[in-house]
């Protein structure tokens, strides 16, 4: 059986609005910063954000330009 669920992500990068769609079988806080920073252009694959803190990847991510990350299950 197939668990996956779509999600949409919006963020600002650097002041701009911004979203995409994610498909998978879960979605965190952390998560959806990484995915943003990705998405963004400015994250890194290794090393992602995601690993620490929910409150170390906020600051990352908007060290980043990324900030008011947001997202939905659709």
């Amino acid at each position: 059986m197939n668990d996956y669920k779509d999600f949409v992500i919006h963020y600002r990068f650097q002041g701009e609005p911004r979203h995409f769609n994610h498909h998978g079988n879960h979605l965190c806080e952390s998560e959806a910063l990484h995915f943003a920073t990705l998405h963004a252009g400015v994250g890194a694959v290794e090393g992602h954000i995601c690993a620490g803190t929910v409150k170390l990847a906020l600051l990352c991510a908007e060290g980043l330009g990324v900030t008011q990350v947001r997202w939905k299950r659709t």
